[in-house]
């Protein structure tokens, strides 16, 4: 007798990172995955901060003018100013300001958008988690099954969990702390990391190797996780009282978990 498959997926290459779509139904894997790359190609002309013809490239051009945008971009803006908020301007996406808080100077009302004079938009810190979890709630609303999208560090699921729930290997290199978690349908996690295979991290660098934090969407995991690793020593605190559940590897690959780490 064979046992049922409860998870299917696919992996390729896009922005430079390793996308993943997981869905509960392997039948419905195909269509997923068109989904998920569809979105992934819309996404890119959007918000991308290497395309020149990008709406987000347009919009900056437009700096001190209203500029009627799509539906998209103004999402990822509106996301962006959250992350900001949250992380109280360590992810303000506003470039070229000559005053802090810059990014409480950016009007949105609907889809117009009004940027401050001399300064553009750089979407990078939040819009790979943001369309990860656009993704997911596509997936899951248009296919009726349950999925997991993750894009580089930043995961997203939604609808049903497989019977074996949603397991996640968080590790940054090979040889690094490691560990299996378990997050449940409709949350997200993201991992961000001051390494990189090619530029080892001295032994007198950032504090924080990784911070790998769980939320209620990619979105609100991957700002929190990129604010910390920028924290230094109150990261733990700041996180703390957030109420995330977060691990976080330090240059001596310590590892400190928080929040009811799952």
């Amino acid at each position: 007798m064979t046992a049922a498959v409860d998870k299917a997926a696919k992996s390729w290459s896009m922005w430079g990172v390793r996308a993943t779509v997981v869905v509960t139904d392997p039948d419905l894997l195909d269509s997923a995955w068109h989904l998920v790359r569809g979105h992934l190609a819309g996404a890119d002309v959007v918000a991308s901060d290497t395309r020149e013809d990008a709406e987000v490239a347009l919009l900056n051009a437009a700096a001190g003018r209203p500029l009627r945008v799509s539906t998209a971009l103004a999402q990822q803006i509106r996301r962006a100013l959250e992350a900001a908020e949250l992380t109280d301007g360590a992810l303000d996406p506003v470039v070229g300001a000559s005053r802090p808080h810059a990014w409480r100077s950016v009007a949105v009302r609907g889809d117009e958008v009004t940027l401050p004079a001399d300064t553009a938009l750089d979407l990078s810190a939040t819009s790979r988690a943001v369309t990860a979890d656009r993704c997911a709630a596509e997936v899951a609303t248009l296919l009726g099954c349950g999925v997991l999208v993750s894009l580089g560090g930043d995961v997203s699921t939604a609808g049903p969990e497989p019977e074996s729930g949603w397991q996640i290997k968080v590790e940054d290199l090979p040889g690094d702390p490691s560990c299996q978690v378990s997050i449940p349908s409709g949350s997200g996690l993201a991992t961000a990391s001051t390494v990189t295979p090619l530029h080892p991290q001295p032994g007198d660098g950032p504090r924080w190797r990784t911070v790998t934090v769980v939320a209620d969407s990619a979105f609100r995991a991957a700002a929190v996780a990129r604010a910390a690793v920028r924290r230094d020593a109150d990261a733990t605190a700041w996180i703390d009282g957030l109420g995330l559940p977060a691990r976080l590897v330090d240059r001596d690959f310590r590892v400190t978990r928080l929040g009811g780490w799952p």
